[in-house]
């Protein structure tokens, strides 16, 4: 996967972050789609991460 290819990747993972937090703010006193989106969220954010992390060390960084 190129550089561009990933960062359009990261912004459709960052969009269907905030669709999670969109679901778990319209959970009216249920916990299922509350912690449901809430935790897409959270995966969201950590893939991001691991996108950077793999962008970082494919390009000359310091990977030990």
């Amino acid at each position: 996967m190129g550089g561009g290819d990933k960062f359009v990747f990261g912004g459709l993972i960052g969009l269907f972050g905030l669709a999670g937090l969109f679901v778990a703010s319209r959970a009216e006193g249920e916990p299922m789609p509350y912690w449901g989106g809430l935790g897409f969220t959270l995966f969201a954010v950590l893939f991001i991460f691991f996108l950077i992390r793999n962008s970082y060390n494919g390009h000359g960084g310091h990977g030990h």
